[in-house]
């Protein structure tokens, strides 16, 4: 909590004026029944007419002022808070996007995202309510049992008497309470999950008719939270029963020996009045302890999930290596990399791409292609062996500079809302010469001028409004818009058509701009690279030319024999 807190520095100026313009505000509260107890037993007895009037507009601009400064100070409470968690997401969300791939699958994406919403919003009312209520809460509480000590120091020996149950009530149920908050975000991390794939994959599920089973899955992890949710309300519900049957106790027992004591002349009628009007500011006052207390305990717990993603040092280090300027562009040396860190998904991978060269990685589902399109991204580090890149090992480049190098286009890459020519550009400097002519080589512009907007056509989340080749057509546009060093199309094309995909790639190897990595299951999309990988199991079983591979490679040849029409094609 304390790191949280910290977010409230830059604005301990305007805090220290909000404490005192809530101050103000609430002792022009407590200063009014008292006024009011001095008119009952003081002016009123003798009659002064002009003396009434006068206190009664002193205690018209008492309630003025304790207006004005609720508001001014309740306004300037949310202004600070707001600012605050702007911070604090800022800082949290910068730091998730520098995570490796790694941290991200430790934490996993849900969690992310529940604590960048959820547990950023339990701090944000934390530091809205504290300054609201928080102030305002002690000082009721404070100065109501000051003056009814100087009002009746007997009768308010009852309120003091009770204060030692109050204090253990609280303490009971905080160490009862506070850890079944911790618990609960959890559960709502795994809500969260089961929601979020499921909107995501709402059309699979509709087509395969399993909507019956999804739902199952969530009522199942649905219930968890509801049963995390009652465990820790059956605790803190007790709080504001005892709360107020302890106080209401305390109430009852002033107005018995209240009304003894005026009945002795021991007491008068106004104090009396006072004195009950006091105890409910204190009734009042525990209930909005209480509310903190509450709202306390819950951003205490989602307070330590956020400083763990900003406590979590996971910088890519960046080594010096003044090695020379080589022709050879990209090169694998004895690279071995597990995600798990116990089974090697790939082991001993040594190959080099020339500059401008076509390169095509292929093999079965699982093999590892798209493992070597993210170690050359620097998502994950290598566990052995090295990767060069112009002749210089990929850990000595800044993240910033060594992914600028790269055009990608991943599986499963994602269109944002916004409108064509957004997404194609995606943030860069990219002039409209360049994205026209992206978009040309990709096979894009046939159909964006058909568009009623053109380039300007909104494109719904993920692309909805477009076709899976039309969406894949503007991410290779988007790849190529920046003129990259290396592009690489991982299964890029696979939502193409056999024509579109071929001119695609004639194109591309007549442009000469970039290296070319093609990374797919199609034989048909790598057959004419300078140099085909195959791979097998995350181990590299042929690497050359596609006739080289057709006659040694009998992984590769089997693929052919699949895709390409059978022996035939092989024999001839």
């Amino acid at each position: 909590m304390r790191i949280v807190l910290s977010y409230l520095n830059p604005y301990k100026y305007k805090l220290i004026v909000n404490l005192l313009v809530k101050s103000g505000a609430t002792l022009m509260e407590l200063f009014l029944p008292w006024l009011l107890a001095y008119v009952i037993d003081t002016i009123i007895p003798r009659e002064d007419v002009s003396a009434v009037i006068f206190f009664g507009v002193l205690m018209l601009i008492s309630s003025a002022l304790a207006f004005i400064g609720n508001v001014v100070a309740n306004r300037m409470a949310a202004r600070i808070a707001s600012d605050a968690i702007k911070t604090l997401r800022d800082d949290g969300y910068t730091k998730i996007m520098n995570f490796s791939n790694r941290t991200v699958d430790e934490f996993k994406i849900p969690s992310l995202v529940s604590r960048m919403t959820t547990d950023t919003y339990h701090i944000y009312r934390m530091f809205n309510v504290v300054q609201r209520i928080g102030v305002r809460a002690p000082i009721l509480l404070i100065g109501s049992v000051f003056l009814m000590i100087m009002i009746d120091l007997n009768l308010a020996l009852v309120l003091i008497a009770l204060m030692p149950l109050i204090v253990a009530v609280i303490y009971f149920i905080s160490r009862r309470g506070v850890p079944y908050y911790s618990q609960l975000q959890k559960e709502l991390d795994s809500l969260i999950r089961i929601v979020r794939e499921n909107i995501a994959g709402i059309r699979v599920i509709k087509a395969l008719a399993k909507e019956k089973d999804e739902q199952a899955k969530f009522e199942q992890v649905n219930l968890a939270v509801s049963k995390k949710e009652r465990s820790a309300g059956y605790v803190v519900s007790m709080l504001n029963p005892m709360m107020n049957l302890l106080l209401n106790m305390g109430l009852i027992m002033i107005l018995y020996f209240g009304a003894i004591r005026v009945s002795q002349g021991l007491s008068q009628t106004g104090s009396i009045i006072a004195f009950l009007t006091y105890f409910t500011l204190i009734l009042m006052s525990f209930m909005a302890l209480n509310r903190i207390f509450l709202m306390y305990s819950r951003a205490n717990a989602s307070a330590l999930r956020i400083v763990e993603i900003l406590n979590r040092e996971d910088a890519f280090e960046v080594i010096d290596d003044q090695s020379p300027y080589t022709e050879m562009h990209l090169e694998f040396r004895n690279v071995d990399f597990s995600y798990n860190k116990t089974k090697n998904h790939l082991e001993n991978i040594s190959f080099q791409i020339r500059r401008n060269e076509t390169f095509g990685i292929i093999g079965s589902t699982g093999s590892g292609k798209s493992t070597i399109a993210q170690l050359l991204l620097r998502f994950y580090d290598v566990d052995r062996g090295q990767i060069l890149i112009n002749g210089k090992d990929i850990k000595s480049y800044d993240l910033k500079e060594l992914r600028s190098m790269f055009g990608v286009v991943l599986q499963n890459d994602v269109l944002f809302s916004s409108t064509v020519s957004d997404n194609i550009r995606f943030g860069r400097h990219v002039e409209d010469e360049s994205l026209m002519d992206a978009a040309d080589m990709a096979q894009a512009t046939e159909f964006i001028d058909k568009l009623q907007d053109k380039y300007q056509q909104e494109v719904l989340r993920g692309g909805a409004n477009f076709s899976g080749g039309q969406r894949q057509r503007m991410l290779i546009a988007r790849a190529l818009a920046d003129h990259p060093e290396v592009l690489i199309f991982d299964d890029a094309s696979s939502a193409l058509d056999y024509k579109t995909d071929a001119t695609l790639r004639n194109r591309l190897r007549k442009s000469g701009m970039s290296t070319v990595i093609l990374i797919a299951q199609r034989v048909s999309t790598v057959l004419n690279a300078d140099n085909i990988m195959v791979l097998e199991e995350g181990q590299i079983v042929g690497l050359g030319t596609h006739e080289l591979l057709v006659r040694d490679c009998d992984v590769y040849r089997e693929l052919v024999e699949l895709q390409l029409g059978g022996k035939e094609y092989v024999n001839a």
